[in-house]
């Protein structure tokens, strides 16, 4: 899914995988980091598991970024775990699914 983050840099288009088992919006930390996002400290860890109920190897959550993310014209600042994603880079979960209700195209998405 495409989407356009709003930072202290400008606007850069990005790519998410939508998943609406996921509880929560995460974000990898190699993402973090390439795009200088700042995270703070969550006040309670957070265990994560993998889709496989397997325990991430990343270990639990301690931190979060607070991003503002645009979709269509809807603007929102909106919560990221920051975790291991292996291969993906964002992943939208049921609260983005619930905030923003996109009308997607499935058989597209598949390309």
């Amino acid at each position: 899914m495409p989407f356009d983050l709003h930072s202290i840099k400008g606007k850069e288009e990005e790519h998410a995988l939508v998943d609406s088992s996921a509880t929560a919006n995460f974000i990898d930390y190699k993402t973090v980091k390439r795009l200088g996002l700042g995270s703070i400290k969550l006040n309670t860890i957070r265990t994560i598991k993998n889709i496989d109920g397997t325990l991430n190897c990343a270990g639990n959550i301690t931190h979060a970024c607070d991003l503002l993310i645009s979709q269509g014209r809807k603007q929102v600042h909106t919560r990221f775990f920051v975790t291991n994603l292996g291969g993906d880079r964002w992943i939208f979960g049921y609260p983005w699914l619930a905030t923003f209700n996109p009308d997607i195209n499935w058989p597209e998405c598949h390309r």
